[in-house]
């Protein structure tokens, strides 16, 4: 009897322990994670919030004695500026008409690699070498093909019969030539997602529309493209954001030129930071970008979203 009545509280003593090491154990995870968050914290948080400060004062370094609280002036000032319509107009041309080939061109490629063909691997590997190379680096061989006098370019259509075209240096052709530019380093990237998507289609779902009688361009029409939905989306909306936050290939090509015909958001900003060092309106125009973006991406996340959740 003695021995029963001391063995009973064994169980809720072993309960207590793991408790015990269960909090042992979480306190110990939050202590290793706390690290970094602290550091994304400081490297997201604190500069948002800087941001904002600025956006509503003047921090103008040509005026470094008028500087205070100025409410929204900062953003009425660059929104009813002379650049901004302008830029934000540049800016929707080059995300809207990059994109929209990167996707068309992108899926017909994915579409012929995903048929076996002799040598498909060895095209798919290459590839990766567009998008992989240093932006900057990208800009500058560019730079040279577009060249009026003996680019690259110019001295193939001078072989071909044709004349040279000022790439860069024409209002109407240096937007294009950007375009071009992007088209040729990224529309890989979304050939390489759209073909994973397609090789991770089922196979039954074609061979029913075979069965139907349906053809090869019925199948992708009726049956891919729906099935794709949801990863078009994710490539409008990543291959979106990083269009509208183009920089370094402009800066290097044109920087904004010939005159303001490629002068995106980007550039402004930059110009109203670095070169008219108005860190206040700047900062007004990131959070007005930033607006844009939210604006936009929310609709394409809900889409996403609800096409994950049907299937």
């Amino acid at each position: 009897m003695d021995t029963s009545s001391t063995a009973a509280p064994a169980p809720a003593n072993r309960g207590g322990r793991a408790a015990r090491r269960k909090k042992t154990g979480t306190g110990a995870r939050n202590a290793m994670l706390a690290p970094m968050v602290i550091v994304l914290a400081a490297l997201t948080l604190y500069p948002f919030f800087a941001n904002l400060w600025y956006s509503v004062r003047a921090v103008d370094l040509t005026q470094p004695f008028k500087q205070g609280f100025v409410g929204l002036r900062n953003f009425s000032a660059i929104v009813t500026g002379s650049g901004f319509l302008h830029s934000l107009t540049v800016t929707v041309v080059f995300v809207v008409v990059a994109l929209a080939l990167e996707l068309a061109i992108g899926f017909l490629v994915s579409l012929a690699l995903w048929r076996p063909l002799r040598g498909s691997r060895i095209f798919t590997t290459l590839l990766i070498l567009p998008f992989g190379l240093t932006p900057v680096a990208l800009a500058l061989a560019w730079r040279l093909l577009f060249n009026a006098s003996g680019g690259g370019i110019n001295v193939l259509l001078a072989h071909l019969g044709l004349p040279s075209l000022d790439w860069t240096a024409s209002d109407a052709l240096a937007l294009p030539s950007l375009i071009i530019v992007d088209i040729w380093q990224w529309t890989p990237f979304v050939v390489l997602i759209l073909l994973a998507g397609l090789m991770a289609l089922p196979k039954e779902a074609f061979e029913a529309a075979a069965v139907e009688g349906a053809g090869f361009w019925r199948s992708v029409f009726y049956v891919a493209l729906p099935l794709l939905r949801p990863l078009i989306l994710v490539v409008v909306l990543f291959r979106g954001i990083d269009l509208f936050r183009t920089f370094d290939t402009f800066w290097v090509i044109t920087a904004g030129g010939p005159g303001n015909a490629t002068e995106t958001l980007n550039i402004l900003l930059y110009r109203t930071a670095f070169q008219n060092l108005n860190f206040g309106r700047a900062a007004a125009l990131a959070l007005i970008m930033l607006v844009i973006v939210l604006v936009v991406s929310q609709p394409i996340t809900k889409r996403i979203v609800a096409a994950k959740e049907r299937r």
